[in-house]
């Protein structure tokens, strides 16, 4: 009896959808995002979310789902990324949070969105920290190890430094990768002669800059970002610095980067989680549609800054589905194990989460911009071409 009446219910309820123009339709995936649109940090954060926004309509096109994708801008500021995860998670009521750029907003950003039981995989943060606090809900798909080794190991084994002059933004996971950069050279004998810390904001590293000369440093190594290099290499232009080599860490290369120097771009080395042309053979198919898409859409084509968004969101996207979307059986629970269950190969690599949401398999490449491209150089086995050693923008001496 029970069964008759709820079959007569659904029947009416389908005669009067029709009767009213109105038709069934697959369940909204709600998703939100943060990053710098504008503040210090844009320039980073705009290539990310056109990585997610590509993905979004990817998930739309492949599942037939519509995606409500919702982004914030954080301003390069902790207090804004907060206000953006309180957003999202507690007014918009989100399945899942993708973006943030930078530790500094990742580690609040991170901690409110625990606060309100939300999965959030960030692929800007570094920061060996973050992970400790073991959040149910935090994941990323790039820390700082693999940017390290790819760095040490380049001076290591192509250039055959001597002395490295190391300088770096006081930021903890600026600090961090210097840290452990210095540490794995010294350990390999090489000298680091000028280990100097500077501030948020910094423009004169002329000061800094005279240390690294008077020391006789075969390398000027740079860990910071889009403004810090901008601005050292722009100083040691002007000191003409007699280096061999200069080497930054992540948001080199990206199409911002080359636009705002021009020729001063060419010869810089930086890390990247993935370069074009350097996906494995079992992700070179989704590399290209990728970056075929991505071309099409925004008209240039992806940084890798683009591509962790990219990434990120697709995974994200896939896990809400799999737990269930927006439909009554959804849980913050069921996402959660769906990232955890995941073990692919991407154009970056072997993708998979541990424990504390770090990534298991993560190593980065390091390339050198050539012609205006960036060509990777290390490892070895990922390398696309040599490395032009010695050799800076400036000329040097």
């Amino acid at each position: 009896m029970l069964l008759r009446i709820f079959k007569r219910l659904c029947f009416i309820g389908v005669f009067m959808g029709l009767a009213l123009g109105t038709s069934w339709a697959a369940p909204v995936i709600k998703m939100g995002a943060h990053a710098p649109q504008s503040g210090s940090l844009a320039k980073h954060g705009i290539e990310q979310i056109k990585g997610i926004r590509l993905a979004a309509e990817e998930f739309e096109k492949k599942t037939g789902s519509k995606v409500d994708l919702i982004v914030y801008d954080d301003e390069s500021n902790p207090q804004k990324a907060v206000s953006a995860v309180e957003k999202l998670a507690g007014v918009d009521h989100v399945n899942g949070i993708v973006g943030g750029y930078g530790s500094n907003l990742v580690g609040p950003a991170s901690e409110t969105a625990e606060r309100y039981d939300t999965p959030y995989l960030t692929t800007g943060a570094v920061d060996t920290q973050l992970s400790e606090k073991k959040f149910k809900n935090f994941f990323r798909l790039n820390y700082m190890p693999g940017y390290a080794s790819a760095q040490s190991g380049a001076i290591q084994n192509i250039f055959g430094a001597r002395k490295v002059g190391i300088v770096y933004n006081s930021l903890s996971a600026t600090a961090q990768i210097a840290e452990a950069v210095k540490g794995q050279l010294q350990a390999a004998g090489i000298q680091v002669p000028v280990f100097e810390k500077f501030e948020k904001g910094t423009t004169n590293f002329k000061p800094i800059l005279l240390k690294v000369k008077d020391a006789g440093c075969d390398v000027l190594l740079v860990e910071g970002y889009f403004q810090d290099y901008v601005g050292t290499i722009k100083d040691a232009k002007i000191l003409n610095l007699p280096v061999k080599a200069y080497v930054g860490s992540w948001g080199i290369g990206t199409p911002e980067f080359i636009r705002e120097l021009g020729p001063l771009s060419e010869y810089v080395y930086g890390t990247s989680v993935w370069e074009k042309g350097t996906a494995p053979k079992e992700a070179k198919a989704n590399e290209s549609q990728m970056i075929s898409d991505y071309t099409a859409r925004f008209k240039e084509e992806p940084s890798y800054i683009a591509m962790l968004g990219y990434l990120s969101a697709k995974y994200m996207l896939e896990a809400i589905a799999k737990g269930g979307g927006q439909t009554a059986a959804y849980t913050p629970e069921k996402t959660r194990n769906a990232l955890r269950s995941l073990d692919v190969i991407s154009p970056m690599g072997r993708i998979a989460f541990d424990e504390k949401g770090d990534p298991r398999y993560f190593s980065a490449v390091l390339f050198q911009t050539q012609k205006g491209e960036q060509v990777v150089v290390y490892p070895t086995d990922r390398a696309q071409g040599k490395a032009v050693y010695p050799q800076i923008p400036w000329g040097g001496k």
